[in-house]
């Protein structure tokens, strides 16, 4: 019979992970990079804050950034498959971008710092989704259909609320975790017309609950929330880069930089 694993088992995996997040580029970083003269500059500052092959640094255009990163996120999943040391865990991991995979995979992890990762984002997904169709101007029924379950505010929450206002739905939030992002995400989408305020606040939210495994001593956890880390950091990067390759306005480019996980 297989023993059961145990947090105390993923202790070398946590001290791997623990020395890898040292690695992890912090936000002001980010910030810098937008700011810099050259393509080039943001380059050396990224390159230098991070853990990065010199391939980075040779990179001249935006599909010689996506080769560059696609390779950093193919090692990146190779080295946590080695360090989970439970396969349905992996999978968990690998699904932590996907809303409508989270939603398959909630019932099959019992880990219930994933579970409570997963109903966070399933949460955040279709409060996506429901601003997104009120936006378009689109049918209640296509919200409903597309509703993902799992997560802790109801589908009746958004039906009911379709036809209010932002203001309106915003007080039916407010006593809850997400009442603060709707009301950045509806200033921002009253004043510019971008969702853009939204899908920023969706992943300092993620981050922010993935922080929490930083003060996980030993377990799975921390490697699940440093793989989404710097899945997250990657995005940032390409982010930045391809849009001082194409020489974007640094406004641009700032209000689409997210917190990151240190």
């Amino acid at each position: 019979m297989t023993n059961k694993v145990t947090a105390l088992d993923y202790a070398f995996a946590v001290g791997r992970v623990r020395a890898l997040e040292n690695y992890l580029i912090p936000y002001q970083v980010f910030r810098e990079a937008t700011e810099a003269e050259t393509a080039g500059r943001a380059l050396e500052l990224i390159s230098d804050a991070g853990k990065f092959g010199e391939d980075l640094l040779l990179v001249k255009t935006p599909d010689q950034l996506d080769r560059v990163l696609l390779k950093e996120r193919m090692a990146l999943d190779f080295n946590l498959e080695e360090l989970f040391l439970e396969r349905e865990l992996y999978h968990a991991y690998l699904a932590g971008e996907n809303p409508a995979e989270m939603a398959r995979y909630l019932d099959r992890v019992e880990n219930l710092f994933i579970r409570n990762y997963f109903r966070l984002r399933l949460d955040l997904a279709n409060l996506k989704l429901f601003c997104r169709c009120r936006y378009l101007g689109l049918p209640a029924s296509r919200l409903e259909e597309n509703i993902l379950p799992g997560g802790s505010l109801e589908k009746k929450l958004f039906l009911e609320n379709y036809d209010s206002s932002n203001e309106e739905f915003y007080q039916s939030l407010r006593a809850g975790q997400y009442g603060d992002l709707w009301k950045i995400a509806s200033e921002f989408l009253a004043s510019r017309e971008s969702l853009v305020g939204l899908e920023r606040e969706i992943e300092n939210l993620s981050l922010a609950y993935l922080r929490q495994a930083r003060q996980i001593t030993f377990g799975p956890e921390p490697l699940f929330a440093y793989g989404l880390a710097r899945r997250h950091e990657l995005k940032l990067v390409r982010i930045v880069l391809a849009g001082k390759f194409l020489e974007l306005p640094v406004s641009f480019l700032k209000e689409r930089i997210s917190q990151t996980y240190v």
